[in-house]
């Protein structure tokens, strides 16, 4: 549960915009959406993939809204976020991309209600 909430802490922050644009399984707020689903990531992409696509989704697919730069990569190629940190991410040692990938593709209902502060899509917040 640590590192759950540790991924949570990253995933929220403003380091990671991931909320930005992704739907979650709150229907008010998915109404905004632009970028798929977290509810639907679990049964559909590969975490090789998924780590490959967050670090650099502008290498995989030229133009996509994704941003890149997101993450910086150390000589041995473990992923932090670049930018703004949470307090609670300093606890942890490992690849941050790696976190978010295992969280995002464990995202549930039950995970959705533990969000803090879930701003509409698109609504700048």
């Amino acid at each position: 549960e640590q590192e759950r909430s540790i991924a949570r802490s990253l995933f929220t922050s403003d380091a990671a915009p991931c909320l930005s644009c992704h739907a979650t399984g709150n229907a008010v707020r998915d109404q905004r959406a632009t970028a798929p689903s977290f509810m639907l990531m679990r049964g559909r992409l590969k975490p090789d993939w998924t780590r490959r696509w967050m670090i650099d989704p502008a290498m995989m697919s030229p133009g996509t809204a994704m941003p890149s730069g997101l993450f910086n990569l150390d000589i041995s190629g473990k992923a932090t976020f670049n930018g703004p940190l949470p307090p609670a991410s300093a606890a942890y040692k490992g690849d941050q991309a790696d976190l978010i990938v295992r969280y995002i593709l464990q995202f549930s209902q039950e995970e959705l209600a533990r969000l803090p502060n879930i701003m509409p899509a698109g609504s700048g917040q």
